[in-house]
């Protein structure tokens, strides 16, 4: 009997069919998913344990990203994560197999998805196709499994039985040993003090406190294959990864890395205020990232505007600029802006000592077919492959464990570090009961701490918020350990907002007549958005001092976010979700919580999951403005932040 989320060993395997399913023991399955009780002595267990079972986590979340999750039937409606450019028709399979095609009516770009209505069959969809089934999408004649950067980075270094081609050799297994190996069985040595300074662009000094300096030593440390720096809201952790890359004293290239575009363009923002001296750094992006960018967040790093300094190739970039802009169709613009970017590959293909880019770009630079056969490799592959010392990697709770192993296999040469923090969210999909997420989807941030072989550096030291102002996460979060540089300023942003709030700068507004329903998967609530807009016209009317752009609203779900930026009171102001909201900051933020009553599972749920909450109220600079049903601040975790002396309450009255 075959059960779904479970382990099995297939004693027989084909092309489309296994069979012999064997069940596996509790002693062989806590290898696989409780790497906290498991030694790893050999490199033979490595790959027979760790890799295989970050290689079966890896092959079913690919196998998720190539599905459909079914919203409604009927006209099928499905949740689609991977964009599929062909989307006139599509080829679905159920999980039992059965294959059928679907005609694509419409396709709507959602916060992580695309949504695609499809017209209704002729004949009856397949039985299993049911509400929250998935259906994977056949890639059209060739069906082809597509997998992702980590999965494909990953394989060369599994052990195939019966396979002629041998497995890439471990080269790093020092490492692997310090996060697999014994607990606390290697004395690390100490660091010497590093310097407190490092010269800026403009010629100044900025002054570093006494734990980023020693992130500085270790980083430039020879005998150090790794550590983590926690890093908790504002404490400076994308200024110390800049300013690591920019003291580094050896030869070789640094990655300055992270799983998502924002974070990247933050790092690379940081360092554009550094004296680089001789360091040649660049920002790799996609084509369609680099037109997304406005010109005030733009790196100055990326191919485009590296090209752009040099006056050859400005003059063709502008000249397909200006032919972009008078475009008569989508696909000819498209068409351009690859031209654009193909016109920026001499600056590409240079010589660089700092890649700045996100985890997938770097992987699939290094795993890509070579040209016209194995003995052809491009010069930047090469040069990622042979020359990589240093390795950053920013945000790293959102890192998941196989990742990390990519990272260690592929670069074997490179020291490690992991710069995040544990108590904010976990790798998107985490969920610590599911085996997919034991087997593959852990925070490298957890993984590299378990057995407590690697050193971590804790800042504690703030400088995003004032002390009154970051009271409510510090002392909910991290025991109130956490110590402000900033002054608070004079005057209360919140001010125009009326007497009632008290001259309070953060405030839980009770929103106590909105009632959330259900939209498909996701929440609404409507007098929530009525006293958002209230809220922001108050806040950005003449004379107040605050414009549109010093705003964030984060929601806690995605239909109140679309519902929210669809208003057109609320036109300009930028609309997050919290899990896209990790890593950014504002002068002021305002939480949307949507629900009008307590889940029912309350504890350990999405809506009072700490590390969520914590993201949520920590991202202001100035002033942060809750709003909620009174009964949320009965929930667990809410509580603690709602009622901390820094929070005033207010009636909803808008």
């Amino acid at each position: 009997d075959v059960q779904e989320g479970k382990i099995y060993r297939a004693q027989a395997i084909a092309k489309d069919l296994l069979w012999g399913f064997a069940s596996q023991d509790d002693r062989t399955l806590k290898k696989y998913t409780d790497r906290n009780s498991f030694v790893c002595p050999t490199e033979s267990d490595y790959r027979e344990v760790i890799l295989q079972g970050l290689l079966l986590g890896c092959r079913v979340r690919d196998y998720e990203q190539r599905c459909g999750k079914v919203v409604e039937i009927g006209d099928l409606v499905m949740a689609i994560s991977t964009y599929c450019r062909w989307l006139d028709g599509l080829k679905l399979r159920t999980k039992s197999g059965q294959i059928f095609l679907v005609r694509v009516k419409n396709v709507k770009k959602t916060e992580k998805c695309w949504t695609v209505s499809c017209y209704e069959t002729s004949s009856p969809l397949p039985s299993d196709v049911i509400q929250g089934s998935l259906l994977e999408i056949l890639f059209r004649e060739e069906e082809k499994y597509w997998q992702t950067a980590v999965t494909g980075a990953l394989f060369p270094f599994y052990t195939k039985k019966k396979t002629s081609t041998p497995a890439h050799p471990i080269e790093n297994w020092p490492l692997l040993q310090c996060i697999y190996g014994d607990p606390s069985h290697l004395v690390l040595p100490g660091v010497a003090r590093g310097d407190r300074e490092i010269k800026l662009k403009n010629g100044e000094y900025m002054e570093l406190n006494t734990r980023q300096a020693e992130a500085l030593s270790r980083y430039n440390s020879p005998s150090m294959p790794s550590f983590v720096i926690e890093a908790p809201p504002g404490s400076g952790k994308t200024t110390t990864a800049a300013a690591m890359a920019v003291s580094y004293k050896g030869k070789g290239i640094q990655l300055i890395l992270s799983t998502a575009n924002v974070p990247v363009n933050n790092t690379a923002l940081a360092l554009a205020k550094f004296d680089l001296g001789t360091r040649s750094p660049i920002h790799l992006t996609s084509a369609e990232y680099e037109y997304k960018i406005t010109e005030e967040t733009r790196s100055p790093f990326t191919s485009l505007s590296l090209a752009k300094t040099r006056e050859e190739l400005r003059r063709k970039i502008e000249e397909l600029e200006e032919q972009v802009e008078i475009a008569m169709s989508e696909e000819e613009r498209k068409a351009l802006k690859g031209e654009i970017y193909e016109a920026c590959g001499p600056v590409l293909n240079e010589d660089h000592d700092i890649y700045i880019a996100t985890l997938d770009t770097i992987l699939k630079r290094v795993t890509k077919p070579n040209k016209d056969g194995s003995i052809h490799a491009d010069a930047v592959k090469i040069r990622l492959k042979t020359q990589v010392e240093r390795i950053i990697v920013e945000e790293a709770s959102q890192f998941t464990e196989a990742a990390l192993n990519a990272l260690i296999l592929n670069f074997p040469k490179a020291q490690i570090v992991l710069i995040g923090d544990s108590k904010q969210l976990p790798p998107f999909r985490y969920n610590e009961n599911e085996i997919v997420s034991q087997l593959a989807s852990r925070s490298a941030l957890d993984v590299v701490k378990m057995k407590k072989n690697i050193p971590v550096i804790r800042l504690n030291e703030v400088y995003r918020a004032s002390a009154p102002l970051c009271a409510p996460y510090s002392d909910a979060f991290y025991n109130g350990s956490l110590v402000s540089r900033k002054k608070m300023a004079v005057e209360n942003p919140l001010g125009c907002l009326g007497k009632r709030t008290g001259g309070g700068r953060c405030l839980f507004w009770r929103v106590n007549k909105g009632v959330s329903y259900r939209e498909w998967t996701s929440k609404v609530n409507e007098r929530e958005i009525t006293a958002l807009a209230h809220i922001v016209s108050n806040l950005t009317k003449n004379g107040s001092g605050i414009d549109k752009k010093d705003v964030v609203v984060i929601c806690y779900y995605e239909a109140q976010r679309r519902r929210a930026q669809a208003n057109e009171r609320l036109k300009g102001f930028e609309m997050l979700t919290v899990d896209s909201a990790q890593g950014r900051e504002k002068r002021i933020v305002i939480v949307l919580t949507t629900r009008s009553s307590v889940p029912a599972d309350a504890n350990g749920s999405f809506f009072t999951s700490p590390k969520r909450i914590n993201v949520a109220i920590s991202r202001h600079q100035d002033a942060l403005i809750v709003l909620g049903h009174p009964s949320i601040a009965s929930a667990p975790n809410w509580t603690q932040v709602l009622a901390h002396k820094s929070f005033k309450h207010v009636e909803d009255n808008s």
